[in-house]
């Protein structure tokens, strides 16, 4: 019997933006540290963050970054409900540079795959030090009603 999935799905307040950051730490995110400009999902358990991902303004578009599901809850579906939520606040083009092996995750709600060359500046500079350091991402972008 598939698990019934218990997780509650919102956006953190201004006050859970330091709960929300304590998780990435517990996580070993290294990415930057949540801004105040970003625009954070939060899954819980109970009162439990179980789940944090992030649109960071990127120019006049977003940049989906930081998606970390607690490893107890990965396999749930809870990263995918995550993705559907955060989807329907994206009111703009939003980029986002994942590890190639979850192209087909983000693809669900419409990123494609893009060239560095056709990325802001400072995303194609992001990018290009990752794949210095070995990483296997892939650039994605999603269109959005503010695109040409």
């Amino acid at each position: 019997m598939a698990q019934q999935l218990t997780h509650t799905i919102a956006f953190a307040t201004a006050e859970e933006l330091y709960k929300a950051q304590r998780f990435y730490d517990a996580r070993g995110y290294g990415g930057d540290a949540i801004a105040a400009t970003d625009r954070v999902l939060l899954a819980r358990d109970g009162d439990e963050i179980v789940g944090v991902v992030r649109l960071s303004p990127l120019d006049d578009d977003w940049c989906l970054r930081g998606m970390q599901i607690h490893p107890a809850h990965q396999r749930s579906g809870l990263g995918t409900a995550m993705l559907h939520t955060l989807a329907t606040m994206m009111d703009r083009s939003c980029y986002c540079l994942p590890y190639a092996h979850l192209e087909g995750f983000y693809g669900q709600i419409g990123f494609t795959r893009i060239e560095a060359d056709t990325m802001p500046t400072a995303l194609a500079e992001r990018y290009a030090g990752y794949l210095m350091r070995g990483l296997n991402i892939v650039g994605m972008l999603r269109r959005g009603s503010n695109a040409i």
